[in-house]
Formats: C-alpha cells, sequence, structure tokens
C-alpha cells in the first residue's frame, strides 16, 4: 500500500467467495445469498456479537424466572444497566451493521430485539418508577394485563421469525421456536398476575424461565459456532444448513 499516493491493492484481488451454506452460518441471511458487493468481506460480522448481547441478558433472565439461588423475576432490576448498554446498545448496533451489509432479516431481528431489551430496562428501572403510576404499583391490574398484551405480540413477532428461519439453519429455527412458549408463558404469567393468581402465576413464569433456558442452551452452542467460523478454526460446529430449504422451484 503507498499511503502517500492513498492508493491501496488490499481490495484489489477478488474476494474470497462463500458457498451459501457459510454465509448463511456466518451472517444467519436466509436462503445463504451474499448481497451484491464487496462490503461483507471488508467490515467485521456482527452476528456473533448480536447473538452474544442476546444471551448475556436472557441466560440471568432465565434463571431469575426459575427462582435459581434465591432469585426470582424482581432480580431482574439488577440486569437495568445492561438492558440497556448490552441489549440495547449493543444489539441495535449489530442490527444496524447487518443493515449496512444488506442482510434484512438479521437486521430486523436484532435491532427489534435490541428495542425489547430497551424497554425491559425502562420498565424495570427504578428511576422510571413506571408501577407506581398505578395506585396498588406492580399488583395493578391493568399493569399486569398491559404487560400481558405486550408479550402476547411478541410471540405473535417470534412466531413470524420462526417461520422466516426456515431458510437458514436448524440451530436458528430451535431457538426461535423456543422463544415462542417463552414468550406465551410470559404473556399468561403476567395475566394471572392481573387475575390475582399469584401461585399460578409463579407457576407460569417459572415454565417461561425454563423454556428461555432450553433456548440460551441453543443459543449458547450457535455463538460458539459463529466465534469458531469467523476465527478460521480447522474444525466447525455443525448447525444444519437450511439455505435451501422452502427454495423457489427455478422454471425452465
Amino acid at each position: 500500500m503507498d499511503i502517500e499516493k492513498g492508493s491501496s491493492t488490499h481490495f484489489d484481488r477478488p474476494p474470497i467467495q462463500l458457498t451459501p451454506e457459510q454465509y448463511e452460518k456466518l451472517f444467519l441471511q436466509p436462503g445463504g445469498r451474499a448481497p451484491t458487493g464487496t462490503l461483507s468481506y471488508r467490515f467485521g460480522n456482527p452476528t456473533p456479537l448480536a447473538v452474544l448481547c442476546y444471551l448475556l441478558l436472557l441466560t440471568p433472565t432465565a434463571c431469575y424466572l426459575m427462582g435459581w439461588g434465591g432469585s426470582d423475576p424482581t432480580s431482574m432490576v439488577t440486569l437495568v444497566g445492561p438492558f440497556y448498554f448490552l441489549g440495547g446498545v449493543g444489539m441495535v448496533v449489530s442490527g444496524v451493521m447487518e443493515w449496512i451489509l444488506g442482510n434484512t432479516f438479521p437486521f430486523v431481528v436484532f435491532t427489534s430485539f435490541g428495542a425489547f431489551w430497551l424497554s425491559l430496562g425502562a420498565l424495570q428501572d427504578p428511576l422510571h418508577a413506571i408501577a407506581s403510576a398505578y395506585a396498588d404499583g406492580s399488583s395493578a391490574v391493568p399493569y399486569n394485563k398491559g404487560i400481558m398484551f405486550y408479550f402476547i405480540f411478541w410471540t405473535v413477532t417470534v412466531t413470524i421469525y420462526f417461520v422466516g428461519s426456515l431458510r437458514t439453519n436448524v440451530v436458528f429455527v430451535l431457538i426461535f421456536f423456543t422463544l415462542i412458549p417463552t414468550f406465551s408463558f410470559l404473556a399468561a404469567g403476567y395475566g394471572q398476575l392481573g387475575n390475582g393468581y399469584l401461585d399460578l402465576a409463579k407457576t407460569l413464569l417459572k415454565a417461561a424461565g425454563a423454556f428461555a433456558f432450553a433456548n440460551v442452551c441453543i443459543a449458547w452452542y450457535l455463538v460458539t459456532s459463529l466465534i469458531m467460523a469467523t476465527v478460521d478454526m480447522p474444525f466447525t460446529l455443525p448447525v444444519g444448513d437450511l439455505s435451501g430449504f422452502l427454495a423457489k422451484r427455478k422454471r425452465n
């Protein structure tokens, strides 16, 4: 590279072409089709960061929901900072980088989950004291029913993501598949809190935590596979390529 002349041959040589399976594995892009241009070769891969930020939040949250070590759902107050910085900043930045690379599906997934963690942080943040807007605080029926409907529509959202993931890989599919009952039980749990059935609500939230824990076990495998692939390890962890699944038929 000639710095004085401002020229560089770093990108003059043709970039390494990734197969659809390799591109899908690295970027979780449905169909495994790399976008036109060379941005995916010039920039780093933001996908592992997004998955790791997701894991560092959902893993302790799952433990809280299940009541491990004396914790309970109110322990999520301790994650307010991570909700903002890991979930919000980390996943939104990763999502924007996916958008720059032309990966629409990961962009939508990571950015929306980044916003989800931000919203959860605001809900749990004592500074905002959202529950105090109600006379009964967090025991108020409208408060819990409001959260219930929020999780209901997140259940709808992750169901759509599940269908979209059917063209990525088996591991990614299982992540969204386990998120469906996670959000469903969260919605049901907060609904029962609103109804005043505290024991039933506690059981439903524990069920949500159990499915969330199954989810993160799968996701930890995925992020390990992504890291191994990004550092070009001599071995890979299979994720079950589905880039050719539900593909359009080619016309003769």
